[in-house]
């Protein structure tokens, strides 16, 4: 440990990224993922072989890390009040990136669904950082090569939660595409790929979400939802926390028709989602159950004071979240004459506004978040919570859609990475909702959903009744 203490000193950890690191400290939550399919296009000239994609991916892989501080940087102290960051000497690639081959090729390029990845993402979701702490950083990054080809792989990109949020996943697989298309293009005289990255001096970590942010906290907060309802919230808060994953991948067609009907009726992606959810669920659980609550982030990065390409590009940990109560219909799906669910996207869609219209005299709308400020240990506020009922029922992550190039560079000879199908993964959390759906659409137009769940939380009879159901709602388009 005493190593540890030597290594420099970057900042401490705001409070949002002390909660991820005091959940990481106590086994209560582990990682994020996110995963994206890559496939370079072009005529077979311009496809040079990828003769070692290794070398490709670690060149690509070192450049990111060069621009992106807080890959080299990891919580010292993760449990304690006074956890800070501080900087690794150098990333050794060969010890944070994994290769690994399918036993069968993924088909169709990334569309529909990807049992051999989710039973990756579960492992690597169960994996903490602590093995062999302070030489490795916090991230890990698997590639997963089809049998005999070079041209295409899915990467997944693992991080701790202290070091980046939903969104800083996207950040990072837009920063590795860019760098991936200049080591491609590059002449192979020139291409070099470091196995040893060291940090650059001259990048510099972003501060956190207190720093960016005023994080105004509502001094008339609106009345909580009917309390005497009965909810379902799974059962009571407890550890260790084992996390079970799983996936399903709409078509790009499907998901076209279901954002084609959400904007028609002037509704968000996530606010029908979120009633799919709720409604599936009523129609799995006891009629006596009356009410449920959803949980929702919201990405506060479009109030932070940095210039809006630092924030586009930042990989950091700048969120909020609201909520809705959901309640029970007189009819549930599956039942016939069941599956309109809008009147609850309406629900969910009204309170999401409501969050973002109710805002501060400085502009910014009042965050839930701002309450971490005032507590002085969050691991004494986690430990208080053991035993106890969950605040919600689910919640719903949506990161939106992996933008992509919409032309090719000028120099005709320049293959491109093209980004396919795109899953965002997280590990359970023991102290949060029973169910965690999170959401993200590819640049070739597909939707993923997960599912992430505590084992012991809730049956995984009822788990696998929920995915289907979910699966079943989409049939219709």
């Amino acid at each position: 440990m005493a190593y540890i203490q030597q290594l420099a000193k970057l900042r401490p950890l705001g409070k949002l990224e002390q909660v991820s690191a005091s959940c990481h400290h106590m086994g209560l939550f582990n990682n994020v993922g996110l995963s994206a399919h890559y496939r370079l296009t072009g005529s077979d000239s311009k496809l040079r072989s990828i003769s070692n994609l290794r070398d490709l991916i670690f060149a690509a892989t070192g450049d990111v890390i060069r621009k992106h501080r807080i890959l080299s940087a990891i919580p010292v102290n993760e449990g304690a009040p006074d956890t800070y960051f501080a900087s690794l000497p150098s990333v050794d690639l060969n010890r944070s990136i994994t290769f690994l081959k399918r036993s069968q090729p993924l088909a169709t390029a990334g569309n529909g669904d990807d049992k051999e990845l989710d039973s990756i993402l579960e492992d690597q979701h169960n994996t903490n950082f602590k093995s062999e702490y302070g030489t490795l950083p916090f991230w890990r990054l698997i590639i997963l090569q089809n049998p005999g080809l070079g041209t295409e792989f899915t990467a997944s990109f693992i991080y701790h939660h202290a070091i980046g949020d939903g969104v800083s996943g996207l950040a990072f697989h837009n920063a590795f595409r860019n760098a991936l298309e200049a080591a491609s293009a590059s002449p192979l005289a020139d291409f070099k790929a470091e196995e040893t990255v060291v940090p650059s001096e001259d990048t510099s970590l972003l501060p956190p979400l207190g720093q960016l942010h005023p994080l105004p906290i509502n001094p008339s907060p609106p009345s909580p939802p009917a309390t005497n309802l009965q909810e379902w919230t799974g059962n009571s808060i407890d550890a260790p926390c084992t996390s079970r994953w799983a996936s399903i991948c709409l078509s790009p067609s499907v998901s076209k028709a279901f954002f084609q009907e959400c904007k028609e009726k002037n509704l968000s992606v996530t606010s029908a989602l979120s009633s799919i959810v709720a409604t599936v669920l009523f129609g799995i659980l006891p009629p006596t159950v009356e009410a449920l609550t959803c949980i929702i982030p919201v990405s506060l990065r479009p109030w932070l004071k940095l210039p809006r390409g630092v924030v586009n590009d930042a990989i950091g940990t700048y969120f909020d979240a609201t909520r809705v109560q959901f309640t029970r219909p007189e009819q549930n799906f599956p039942n016939p004459g069941s599956t309109d669910i809008w009147s609850g996207a309406e629900k969910a869609s009204k309170s999401i506004n409501d969050y973002l219209s109710n805002v501060s005299p400085s502009g910014e709308p009042y965050t839930s978040v701002a309450v971490f400020e005032t507590i002085p240990d969050i691991s004494a506020a986690l430990v208080s919570m053991f035993g106890k009922p969950r605040d919600a029922a689910f919640e719903v992550t949506n990161v939106g859609v992996f933008s992509s190039p919409t032309i090719r560079k000028a120099n005709e000879d320049t293959p491109l990475w093209e980004v396919e199908k795109v899953l965002i993964s997280r590990s359970s959390i023991a102290t949060g909702a029973a169910v965690t759906v999170s959401v993200a659409t590819g640049g070739n137009g597909a939707m993923a959903i997960g599912f992430s769940w505590q084992d012991g939380v809730l049956t995984e009879d009822v788990m696998e009744h929920v995915i289907q159901g979910v699966k079943k709602y989409f049939e219709k388009y």
